[in-house]
């Protein structure tokens, strides 16, 4: 199971995260609501980063979280398909981020079995990769 690193600066929002992912069963990471507070911590635990699902609200504080995103990709290629970039304006559209190489948009409001389902699809890829390999 997948652990998940939440970046939302909605304090409701990212409470309603934590109720599903602990109904579901999922760990959570941490939540931080601050671009600057989440590249920080990323940078502090770069060596274990392959597990983790990011969940990252794009319209937060200190730095985007596409900038957020960029530095996963940068510590790792392979992390793109762990990010999850959610968003409530238009200021970022599904196929900007999937330029990026990002494969997983989410516009909000969405609903929470969307949000299940795309962390159940990066697991699913995650396990085709380890019969690979």
């Amino acid at each position: 199971m997948k652990r998940i690193y939440i970046i939302e600066d909605e304090k409701d929002i990212s409470h309603l995260y934590k109720l599903l992912f602990e109904r579901e069963g999922i760990e959570i990471e941490r939540i931080v609501s601050s671009g600057k507070v989440a590249l920080e911590e990323i940078e502090a635990i770069k060596e274990e980063l392959h597990d983790i699902v990011f969940l990252i609200d794009n319209r937060i504080p200190e730095k985007s979280g596409l900038d957020v995103a960029l530095r996963l990709i940068e510590i790792s290629p392979l992390l793109k398909n762990q990010i999850i970039i959610a968003s409530a304006d238009d200021t970022i559209t599904k196929d900007q981020v999937r330029d990026l190489g990002i494969p997983h948009f989410l516009r909000k409001p969405f609903s929470l079995e969307e949000l299940l389902n795309t962390i159940d699809t990066i697991e699913k890829s995650d396990e085709n990769l380890d019969v690979v390999t």
